[in-house]
């Protein structure tokens, strides 16, 4: 597994969060049931709440939604990692050894600011002012949905052969910092 490979993933989740935000304009005066998906039901929920916030309103909502999609994916980015380095650590002794404690390294550094991402997020769901928070979770549990939905469409098989393991230890070195550096600024932590 590269590098390229691991970015792939990260940018395809981000793909899936983009396309549920993009799919909730594009499909504007489409009927939700032409094809009842969580993706489509996702979005004519969104184009619904939209309709009726002000502008300030609608950056919020935005920003929330962003926020929580940058969380998510890193979580799925996290999910589809941990299902290599097990493979990995099955099929090749002390190299697995030393992924699975690496990916353990990888996890205790960026945990500490997703969970700040979703302090964060929490904050900005309470100061809100379009929707009760309870309603705002709802729709976010509608967001996951659609983007486990999206998941699902994607065929992704890891490689574990010993090349692609020892690109994994390599890239977890490379990638950590990277990852913390974006996640900080891309969920507002820096601010």
């Amino acid at each position: 597994m590269t590098s390229r490979f691991i970015r792939t993933i990260f940018l395809a989740s981000l793909f899936v969060v983009a396309s549920i935000s993009i799919t909730a304009y594009a499909e504007g005066d489409k009927p939700a049931t032409e094809q009842d998906t969580p993706i489509t039901r996702y979005a004519a929920e969104a184009e619904d709440l939209l309709r009726n916030l002000s502008e300030e309103q609608a950056k919020k909502y935005h920003l929330i939604r962003d926020t929580h999609g940058i969380i998510r994916s890193v979580q799925s980015v996290e999910t589809i990692v941990g299902k290599a380095v097990k493979e990995c650590k099955e099929k090749h002794g002390e190299l697995g050894e030393n992924i699975d404690k690496r990916f353990t390294e990888w996890k205790l550094a960026v945990h500490p600011v997703v969970k700040s991402g979703e302090d964060r997020l929490e904050k900005l769901i309470l100061l809100q002012d379009y929707a009760k928070p309870s309603d705002v979770k709802k729709h976010l549990k509608s967001f996951d949905a659609a983007a486990q939905y999206g998941e699902k469409l994607i065929d992704l098989k890891t490689a574990s052969d010993k090349k692609s393991c020892t690109a994994l230890l390599k890239d977890m070195d490379k990638t950590q910092p990277n990852l913390i550096r974006l996640l900080r600024e891309n969920i507002g932590l820096d601010k």
